[in-house]
């Protein structure tokens, strides 16, 4: 069959047929055309009648028309649609005026966005019907058809082909199905202790690649004994089949007694249906709906299945309702050996200023605990207008150990504190907000031996902010915040009301190198506590006014230099930060919802050491700080970054939270932070504490990824931290985390994450990737430690039907959470694939 690079034979003609008989003078004196040329153009389109190159038809005579003679011109043939011109080419051509066309020999037609190619073809200009026979090849709009015998009206494009092979290609958005709800969701196991990898999200200024490809195209393709041609995107395979492999030599495809394609509504019915896959039927189905995009549509969902060892036998058979474009529901109906039947939903709505998402799931009759089980999240954003907005998020479970013995699918997390929260929130303007919120927590003990604690309850809390810049040259904030504490054991907890109003003044001065910003602050607090029946019980009032100062000062100096054939700017940024505020005796208030923070480089430039406002340290101290930055000069993005940080105290410390131990030295501890590229796509970071008091680290991480493309990743860290009151380790871990192509369309995936401290594996996973391009497998194993019990393995396998289906259990939730950078190698673009490259 020929192809879109056939070379012309003959020169583009605008007009074919221009009278039965008429002279060249009547055309404008043209020359004769050259005797014996066998050559034809036609161009039929409704435009005045004109030639503009010389036309050479070949001379014969049948007695059912009239035919020209050597160097004559035959009548025009119109269109119905006038507006779209239609070109056809032949090595011989025959017609009469306004009513029949027929082309043999290397024949192409050519209309807006349609090539038709055959051995011969038969056009009706009245009908705008064309048949065309022997080796006959159609392209229109993605969609490619060849066939041994084909009729259709163009215009309508209704019609039919017999002994057809085609192909449709759209393209699509690289959207995962089981976000989309087209194939089986996401299933995945408990992740209790497991700890989440320490570089889930790399800066994309690094240069490493991204972790989903641009939008790919989607193709379907198959065979047929006779397509029916429905109209536009929609056509109708009778004994045909269906598969996003390549034409030629699909692995797996489906085949019906007929398949309707209807890529308006982008989906596909099959009846009489059976899936074939390396010449073996995996199943059968008297009638079958599936996607032909990744567009959401209603039905049921390929099942999955695991074997896990709280679980044993775990099997579910989701099914999807698209309710509306903008509401959903899916069905988790799900069978565990060891535990019995369990039914989960989720809903999900969205409008202008709403966005909704319900899951629950139900069992009746844990076999195993001999008890009901149950879990929900609900979580609703609304926007009322006029600056008003709502927002809640409430979960909740049966029991303690839900999450490691039930593995939940449906509803993924391993907290132990599950929050339920509803917000209201009203900004009358950008430079002020407030905000209603009633927060209670549901606490899971999965561990007699370690009883966790209670927090308390918000019933409910009142904040306030506000902030105004650049008035007269100052800048003002107001923090405003009333909150009411409950607690669910009265006994022992102290409860109580507290009032916070904290106003702020500054005044920034910035120049090109250099910023200064002195600040002045009156913090305010009152309480009226309840004490707790331990404590005696009764009423206390107790006030709180604490004067605050700080003055903030940076110099930014910068050089420029030129490395490995690359210019650079580095920076120097030394900043000094000072704070002063009184000490005032607080041990009489309770501890509330306040913590000591973190030691980090944001809160080292903060005025107060704790989170939360049951605690206001004094302060007479001074921050001292480097930073070092290698930018690129031509974008500016940054490619590396240094930090050193220290803060200096100038008076003892007074004020603690119960059970702290006094600060014993004049300095903090030091800190120093690194991150950046270190190779080309080699991406590390290091954040170091170091205490000086026991001449030993509290806190140190590492770790390195290195990442040449999407689909190769491997990563490793090391996390340490301290207790500095019992001298130990708190975390001890390292974590080696990878993606690899070992041999052309093999891919191994892992994850090994220790605890040194421990002397035991937290998670190990393990895995091998195949992708064949339009279908790939996976088979991944995972061992996680539980909080409590025994650990818990569960297996993965799963076939994947590229743009269809997938069957067996889905692990690939899993792998983005625990290997960073991970990529779904049958999603590269064939640009990029990294199977071509082995």
């Amino acid at each position: 069959m020929t192809g879109f690079s056939r070379r012309p034979i003959a020169v583009l003609v605008c007009c074919l047929f221009a009278g039965a008989q008429g002279s060249h003078a009547a055309l404008g004196g043209l020359p004769a055309a050259r005797p014996g040329v066998a050559d034809s153009i036609a161009t039929i389109e409704a435009a005045p009648l004109r030639v503009e190159r010389k036309l050479a038809v070949a001379a014969r005579q049948k007695s059912s028309r009239k035919l020209a003679a050597a160097g004559s011109i035959i009548p025009v043939l119109t269109p119905p649609n006038k507006d779209v011109p239609l070109f056809l080419t032949a090595d011989s051509m025959e017609g009469q005026t306004d009513e029949l066309a027929v082309a043999e020999g290397n024949v192409e037609l050519r209309k807006a966005e349609l090539l038709l190619q055959s051995d011969k073809l038969t056009y009706r200009p009245l009908d705008d019907e064309v048949e065309a026979t022997g080796q006959v090849r159609l392209a229109q709009n993605g969609m490619e058809v060849e066939a041994d015998h084909l009729k259709m009206k163009l215009t309508e494009q209704l019609g039919f082909a017999d002994k057809a092979r085609y192909s449709v290609t759209r393209e699509v958005d690289s959207k995962l199905y089981e976000e989309n709800r087209t194939v089986v969701t996401v299933t995945s196991v408990n992740g209790a202790n497991s700890g989440a990898p320490m570089m889930l999200n790399v800066p994309n200024v690094y240069g490493l690649p991204v972790d989903s490809p641009a939008p790919r195209e989607m193709t379907g393709s198959g065979t047929a004994e006779r397509i029916d041609f429905h109209g536009e995107n929609h056509m109708r395979l009778s004994q045909g089949t269906f598969s996003t492999c390549k034409p030629a030599s699909p692995d797996w495809y489906l085949k019906a007694e007929r398949i309707d394609l209807d890529y308006d509504s982008n989906y596909g019915r099959a009846d009489d249906t059976s899936l074939w896959f390396k010449g073996v039927p995996l199943f059968y189905a008297p009638k079958a709906w599936f996607p032909i995009s990744t567009d959401r549509r209603s039905g049921m969902l390929s099942p999955s299945f695991k074997q896990s060892t709280k679980t044993g036998f775990d099997l579910t058979a989701p099914f999807y309702w698209n309710i509306a474009p903008n509401y959903d529901a899916t069905f988790y109906p799900r069978y565990m050996s060891k535990r019995g039947t369990q039914l989960g939903i989720e809903t999900r709505y969205m409008n202008e200023g709403v966005e909704s998402d319900v899951r629950t799931e139900y069992m009746g009759n844990d076999s195993s605990e001999r008890r009901r089980r149950y879990a929900y999240a609900l979580r609703h954003q609304q926007q009322f207008g006029d600056g008003f907005a709502a927002a809640l998020n409430w979960n909740g479970v049966s029991d303690d150990n839900y999450w490691e013995d039930m593995s939940s699918r449906l509803l993924q997390t391993s907290q132990v504190q599950l929050e339920r929260r509803a917000t209201l929130s009203y900004v009358p303007s950008p430079w002020l907000q407030s905000s209603l919120q009633v927060l209670r927590y549901q606490t899971l003990q999965p561990d007699p031996d370690n009883p966790i604690a209670r927090p308390y309850f918000l019933e409910p809390q009142l904040n306030l902010l506000g902030y105004r810049p650049n008035l007269g040259g100052f800048d003002f904030t107001l923090v405003g915040q009333y909150s009411r504490f409950t607690h669910e054991d009265r006994q022992s907890k102290d409860t109580g009301d507290r009032l916070v109003l904290y106003p702020q003044i500054s005044f920034p001065v910035i120049s090109a190198a250099l910023q200064v910003t002195p600040k002045l602050g009156m913090h305010m607090s009152s309480y009226a506590i309840d004490r707790a029946t331990l404590n005696g019980g009764g009423t206390d009032r107790i006030s709180r006014v604490l004067p605050t100062f700080s003055l903030d000062s940076t110099v930014v100096f910068e050089r420029e230099g030129r490395l490995l054939d690359q210019d650079y700017v580095q920076t120097l940024e030394p900043r000094l930060y000072y704070v002063y505020i009184p000490y005032k005796k607080q041990g009489d208030i309770p501890v509330f919802d306040t913590g000591l923070s973190d030691f980090n480089f944001a809160q080292v430039f903060s005025e107060n050491r704790y989170s939360g406002y049951d605690r206001i340290n004094d302060a007479h101290q001074l921050t001292a700080a480097l930073t070092t930055r290698i930018l690129d000069a031509q974008t500016g993005a940054e490619q590396f970054k240094a930090m050193l940080g220290q803060r200096y105290y100038f008076a003892k410390q007074r004020v603690t939270l119960p059970g702290e131990t006094s600060r014993p030295d004049n300095f903090s501890n030091l800190i120093a932070s690194v991150t950046g590229l270190v190779a080309p796509k080699t991406y590390a970071e290091a954040t170091w504490e170091y205490n000086y008091d026991d001449r030993t680290s509290d806190r140190f991480s590492a770790g390195v990824r290195y990442q040449p493309d999407y689909g190769k990743v491997l990563s490793a860290s090391y996390r340490y931290t301290r207790d500095p009151l019992t001298n130990k380790s708190i975390v001890d871990q390292v974590d080696f985390a990878g993606q690899w192509p070992l041999a052309p369309q093999w891919y191994a995936v892992g994850r090994f994450n220790y605890s040194l401290r421990d002397s035991q594996a937290l998670e190990t996973i393990g895995g091998l990737e195949y992708n064949a391009g339009c279908w790939a497998v996976r088979g991944v194993v995972q061992r996680l430690t539980a909080t409590s019990g025994s650990p818990n393995t569960t297996f993965f396998l799963q076939l994947e039907l590229q743009d269809f289906t997938s069957i067996g259990s889905n692990p690939l939730s899993l792998l983005r959470r625990s290997i960073p950078g991970y990529g779904k190698t049958n999603e590269l673009s064939s640009d990029r694939s990294l199977i071509s490259n082995q």
